[in-house]
């Protein structure tokens, strides 16, 4: 029972320790999140005040200058989207805050990359849940000692976790079937 706890707490230490690289990103090339802006620029943008990630997110700074209260509330601060906060040197003149921007050629486009980015972090999640629900399922099973009754809502729970991966990589399949560019 020992070995079984120290091989689970060992995967989840592996699991938390690689997390960060699955998850790092290039950095924005220097010239991509000054277009967001330009009147020249072709497609659509969008921008998400909280960045939900994905495959085709580009991350940039809004950098903002601050105006006095005193200037009354009709006047407006002047933003500009930058790639980096680096020369923004006093915040109380100045605030940079992070946005994902999204660009696509139309609105067709714009809607199949929310519906990746909705199923990806849906899959993500749905696939993390379960794996923990198996780990504490199986943790369960091996701290049962053998009663049946403690058991059986274990295995009931394995089998429903196990279940739903397969519903999740069946959807996979079938998404990848009727557009094999959906998840590039």
């Amino acid at each position: 029972m020992l070995k079984k706890i120290t091989a689970t707490i060992s995967l989840l230490i592996l699991v938390a320790l690689l997390a960060p690289y699955s998850f790092a990103k290039a950095p924005v090339p220097a010239d991509e999140c000054p277009k967001v802006q330009a009147s020249n620029s072709s497609g659509l943008y969008v921008i998400l005040e909280e960045p939900l990630g994905g495959p085709d997110a580009l991350y940039c700074f809004r950098v903002c200058d601050l105006k006095p209260a005193s200037e009354g509330p009709e006047t407006m601060n002047k933003c500009v989207i930058k790639g980096d906060c680096s020369k923004v040197t006093d915040f109380t003149k100045q605030s940079c805050q992070r946005i994902q921007v999204i660009h696509a050629d139309s609105g067709a486009n714009l809607i199949f990359i929310y519906v990746r980015m909705i199923y990806l972090w849906a899959a993500g999640t749905i696939g993390i849940v379960s794996v923990f629900t198996l780990v504490y399922s199986g943790i369960g099973i091996s701290m049962a000692g053998g009663d049946s009754g403690k058991i059986d809502p274990f295995k009931q729970r394995i089998a429903q976790s196990l279940m739903g991966l397969v519903v999740l990589f069946l959807s996979g399949l079938i998404l990848y079937t009727i557009n094999p560019t959906f998840f590039v």
